[in-house]
């Protein structure tokens, strides 16, 4: 066999070895999460009285929804004299007017309320949540973002787990108040359950490392001290904090049965940006944590867990490359160069495993999340298409990660549309831009038109298989276009912009 045959197969199984551990590892992660107790852990102790805590709301730009999120925690069941609200704001745009005057009117209504404005975003998030807890008053910090609306019982239900000295912080389980708002949000729901309800349940229950998810959670001032604080040399700093405080000898409490109300991104330009920032911020704290993680005396399987964690964003780009040569493995095997028995066997067992292991990890979070589960399941086809949808995006992020590119911190856009109402969502999104990488989207439309053509050379050694081919390439059609239109329609503001400015 030529050597470049043998180079190709080589690599091609090579990658499929990977995508089998990674299967072999979301299902072992279905089999851990039953061996678990199934509520959550109650707290050590309760607290003689309310302690002091401060509510974190870093935004930027949130015009939309800035007032609500003031609102909803001045409504938080807690003391006012043990309560203090930081409004971190970088806005440029009338979200600093907006909340300069709802942070006026708290004051006037009796809260210990201050309104923090940046004129520059230096570190982001993390800059903005450094700075303020450097001045914060509570022991105890609670962080949200924009798009959050936390139960008035919220604090009932957290604080009094810092009892517990080597607790630094409580995580609470994200749910939707506009999930039903379309296929997008409805399949981008079922994909955070999974996060949700095995991957961070099965971590915390089982004595893993797991992560602070940004929002909807609370943290203890000490153990951030400890930790050495917030960094903004990765763009996912609540990752990178929760793993160094862990390896600092600290833990987290996830809490499945506490939920807190966000929104979902309607809009799939929003979602691409959201997913790229978690891609490449996950990557980053894989290459920064992982000399830490592995010097650390934590047992192996920890060490392992972690790895797996922070690293599972790798597959990206390795599964786009396996796409790209697929074809030519394909051709290869059908010219007789190679192949056989043994070959068509491998590509059966990994697709076998990946629709099997996927199938049920998402039946099991939907499950384990909904009573009307079995309903909801009408929706599973969708999350491999967001799924493929997104691997040229998200492996943009990781290899933006691996060649040490920093980019700015790109906000998802809270819209504050919780109903159906496409109309507004149209109006209001045009103050947002991110998510329209003119290259990127051109690549996956060219990637969607490569799977058609292999769709085609497939039927006729693997009629299923180029059915399914074909079916996935929607996904890159519906990334592409949706990023070109968006990219259309800025441009024809603009047009019409300087038209009236120039009348």
């Amino acid at each position: 066999m030529p050597f470049a045959q043998t180079l190709l197969l080589t690599i091609y199984y090579g990658l499929l070895l990977l995508v089998s551990a990674v299967m072999l590892y979301r299902a072992a992660l279905i089999f851990r999460y039953f061996l678990k107790p199934r509520g959550d852990e109650a707290p050590k102790g309760r607290f003689d009285e309310e302690p002091l805590v401060t509510v974190q709301l870093p935004v930027f730009n949130e015009q939309f929804v800035v007032d609500r999120l003031l609102e909803t925690v001045a409504a938080l069941d807690w003391p006012k004299d043990k309560l203090e609200i930081q409004l971190l704001d970088d806005s440029t745009d009338e979200t600093v007017e907006i909340s300069a005057a709802k942070v006026a009117e708290l004051q006037r209504r009796g809260f210990d309320a201050v309104h923090v404005h940046r004129t520059d975003r230096t570190g982001y998030k993390a800059g903005a949540l450094r700075e303020a807890t450097e001045v914060a008053k509570g022991e105890y910090l609670a962080v949200f973002d924009a798009d959050f609306v936390p139960r008035p019982d919220f604090l009932r239900q957290t604080v009094d787990h810092f009892t517990d000295e080597t607790v630094a912080f409580v995580q609470t389980r994200w749910s939707y108040l506009n999930r039903s708002y379309g296929f997008l949000t409805q399949g981008m729901g079922m994909l955070m359950d999974g996060h949700f309800v095995l991957e961070q349940v099965t971590r915390s229950r089982g004595g893993y490392l797991f992560n602070f998810n940004g929002t909807g959670g609370i943290w203890r001032r000490k153990a951030i001290t400890d930790a050495g604080g917030w960094h903004d040399d990765t763009i996912c700093e609540d990752t990178d904090l929760s793993y160094r405080a862990q390896l600092a000898g600290y833990r987290g409490v996830f809490l499945r049965d506490v939920d807190c109300p966000s929104e979902l991104p309607v809009q799939i330009t929003a979602l691409k940006s959201q997913q790229h920032r978690w891609a490449k911020g996950l990557t980053e704290c894989f290459f920064k944590l992982m000399p830490t993680l592995w010097r650390s005396t934590l047992p192996l399987r920890k060490k392992l867990e972690g790895s797996f964690h922070l690293g599972a964003n790798l597959a990206f780009p390795a599964s786009l490359f396996m796409t790209v040569v697929a074809l030519p493995v394909m051709l290869v095997r059908m010219g007789r160069g190679a192949g056989g028995e043994f070959a068509q066997f491998m590509d059966s067992f990994v697709f076998f495993l990946v629709a099997i292991t996927q199938v049920l990890f998402y039946i099991v979070a939907t499950r384990e999340s909904h009573k009307d589960w079995l309903t909801r399941l009408k929706y599973l086809p969708f999350f491999p298409l967001i799924g493929v949808g997104l691997a040229v995006n998200n492996a943009r992020g990781v290899l933006e990660a691996m060649s040490g590119l920093r980019t700015e911190f790109v906000r998802t856009p809270k819209l504050g549309v919780l109903g159906s109402d496409r109309n507004l969502v149209k109006r209001r999104e045009r103050t947002y831009t991110g998510g329209r990488a003119f290259w990127q989207a051109v690549v996956e439309i060219f990637l969607g038109a490569y799977y058609v053509w292999m769709a085609a050379a497939q039927l006729r050694v693997m009629p299923m298989g180029s059915f399914v081919t074909l079916v996935l390439s929607l996904g890159l059609f519906t990334m592409g276009g949706a990023t070109l239109r968006a990219i259309a329609i800025g441009r024809a503001e603009a047009r019409a912009r300087l038209a009236a400015e120039l009348a």
